[in-house]
């Protein structure tokens, strides 16, 4: 929230711009702003989430557009929980979910081999996932133009 308040004090920012975006436990923040402030008091007008952590999240009420890109396969952080978060929320259909079959935690970081070991869970990279994230996140901000 700081820094959609700095953004916003900036005279070349166009505020209808801003887009929050946060991966895993930064995705999980971004979710949890939603849930706790107006749409007025958030300052950002989308966001955009890479595999976030969906479990025990309180359900948002402003009907900012929110483009969610899971992991079909992630076991840190499953998509199914966000699948059942966004049907509590009031207006689902502001929620585009992408989920990607055999993509796991961290699909977009192309520093990771195809697939580890990382404490609870497996995280890796997926190409084709990343890429394919890539183009939505492009699509999703020129919609909001």
């Amino acid at each position: 929230m700081a820094a959609v308040a700095w953004l916003r004090s900036q005279p070349a920012v166009d505020h209808s711009g801003i887009t929050a975006m946060g991966w895993s436990y930064g995705a999980r923040a971004v979710l949890v702003a939603l849930a706790k402030h107006s749409e007025s008091q958030l300052g950002f007008s989308r966001a955009v989430v890479y595999y976030p952590d969906c479990r025990a999240l309180e359900p948002w009420k402003p009907a900012v557009p929110v483009l969610m890109l899971l992991g079909g396969d992630d076991d840190m952080t499953p998509a199914k929980s966000c699948q059942e978060a966004v049907k509590r929320v009031p207006t689902p259909a502001a929620v585009k979910i992408v989920v990607y079959p055999g993509a796991l935690h961290g699909f977009d970081v192309p520093e990771l081999p195809t697939r580890m070991r990382y404490g609870f869970g497996s995280i890796g990279y997926q190409p084709q996932a990343a890429a394919d994230a890539r183009r939505e996140i492009e699509q999703f901000l020129r919609a909001g133009r």
